[in-house]
């Protein structure tokens, strides 16, 4: 069929967009996980490098640090007795040149015997009782220097079996041990019930406390169970066995191994022969006065005579705690430090005792204990690390106060506190928290000697004391 030629029709043509192939390409192995792992464990080595490099730095610094302290403390301790040994050899010298002189007939006059002496220098003879205050010292005296025959040791915190390679941990601990238990804890009722059941058990448990017998352990206990109540010596030296007790049986609770815990005679005593001690003339060296009786046995730690602890002051005991009655109206608590040559008075009330009244009641134990380190030393040597210039004290103000009538409980927790490195915290010290201290101790006491009611300390007697 013949057709018609097309002409002048425009024809839409789409063209097609054809894709190029993708070439397959083939991914050799990149090496950027290989950097990334190279990377990495460098990275590792270096941080534990760093660790073990912050490692040894450390224990390095921790000899340094101990060898600087031990150093400083030999540099400090061989700069004090050369100053005393200086002290000691003018003492020495001019002391042999008086008593060579004394000793030349020459000197004594032509019409004088070389064996005669003059009346000022005749001794005069002594009596029997200063006799026989004198053996009891020497023997106190001997028995002192018997024991004092060692060296001054580390604590036994301080010591280990691997001593030699871990110096500055033996030394420097990391870890302190006290303190073993927490003296603000609540009472367990268990132990409150069982002290209460023990006391209604006593005949005298429902009489009035005015006219219960003071044997009676009703009114041991109720006195010191009762807020505001004075407590008696006897309930001072129960908790202070106590005291004693725990620190023998656990001495690493303690802030320190070298502490020893002192009972009212010690305070009463040493109040009472103030003046004997003042009155006494002393020797050319400034000794020879008399002490109180029971001072040697103190410091040989051989009193009480039922818990001896046989630890010399100086030489193993550096910190003496102690409770001092003030004219039976108000307790104070008491830190002797022999190293510091100080002394710290706690005082809940510090309006009680004017400072005048408090300089006189510190100022036998500011002269006595240096003047007892200084008679009872075992040997020159040790008498030369001394000296007879007084202690001084302070009293801080900055502890929680009581009220009047729980000073010897609160004195007592002072003392506690301390021994057991504890600060004094206001929270724990308030008032109203008296009672409860009251009830604490009642219970330990009773736990640990239930038998403190009638128990009567004879180390005050004659006989005993040196």
């Amino acid at each position: 069929m013949d057709c018609w030629e097309v002409t002048g029709t425009w024809v839409n043509i789409k063209s097609a967009v054809v894709s190029p192939t993708k070439k397959k390409v083939v991914k050799q192995d990149s090496s950027r996980p290989r950097k990334k792992a190279r990377k990495e464990a460098s990275e590792e080595a270096s941080e534990e490098a760093a660790a073990v490099a912050k490692d040894i730095n450390t224990m390095f610094k921790d000899i340094v640090d101990a060898m600087r302290e031990g150093f400083g403390t030999c540099l400090k301790d061989i700069k004090y007795l050369s100053k005393r040994m200086e002290v000691v050899e003018k003492k020495e010298s001019v002391n042999g040149t008086i008593a060579g002189r004394k000793s030349l007939p020459e000197d004594k006059g032509p019409n004088v015997p070389a064996d005669a002496s003059s009346s000022k220098d005749k001794a005069p003879e002594p009596s029997l009782e200063d006799a026989r205050y004198l053996e009891k010292r020497d023997a106190a005296l001997a028995l002192c220097r018997a024991k004092s025959d060692r060296t001054r040791k580390l604590a036994a915190s301080q010591q280990s079996p691997s001593a030699a390679n871990n110096t500055a941990k033996v030394i420097i601990p990391n870890k302190k041990l006290y303190p073993g238990y927490n003296l603000f804890a609540l009472i367990d009722k268990k132990e409150l019930k069982e002290l209460a059941d023990w006391l209604k058990t006593c005949p005298h448990y429902r009489t009035p406390l005015d006219k219960k017998p003071r044997t009676s352990r009703t009114w041991w206990y109720q006195i010191l169970r009762t807020s505001l109540e004075w407590l008696k010596d006897y309930h001072i030296d129960a908790w202070i066995n106590v005291l004693r007790k725990s620190y023998d049986a656990n001495p690493q609770h303690f802030r320190s191994e070298r502490m020893c815990f002192i009972d009212h005679l010690f305070a009463q005593q040493w109040r009472f022969n103030n003046k004997d001690f003042k009155d006494s003339e002393p020797d050319q060296n400034g000794l020879g006065r008399r002490l109180p009786d029971g001072a040697w046995n103190y410091y040989t730690g051989t009193i009480p005579s039922f818990f001896q602890s046989n630890k010399v002051w100086g030489t193993d005991i550096d910190n003496v705690y102690a409770s001092v009655n003030y004219n039976d109206t108000h307790w104070i608590a008491m830190w002797i430090s022999i190293p510091k040559r100080h002394i710290v008075v706690w005082d809940i009330i510090c309006s009680s005792i004017s400072p005048e009244e408090l300089d006189v009641v510190m100022e036998h134990f500011l002269y006595m204990v240096p003047y007892l380190l200084v008679e009872c030393a075992s040997s020159d040597e040790q008498r030369a690390q001394y000296s007879l210039e007084p202690f001084t004290y302070e009293r801080p103000t900055n502890i929680p106060p009581a009220r009047a009538g729980d000073c010897g409980v609160y004195s007592l927790k002072y003392i506690e506190c301390h021994a057991l490195g504890i600060k004094f915290s206001k929270k724990d010290f308030t008032k109203p928290n008296g009672k409860t201290m009251r009830d604490k101790m009642a219970v330990d006491i009773f736990q640990e000697h239930p038998d403190a009611h009638e128990f009567e300390n004879k180390d005050n007697d004659a006989g005993r004391l040196t």
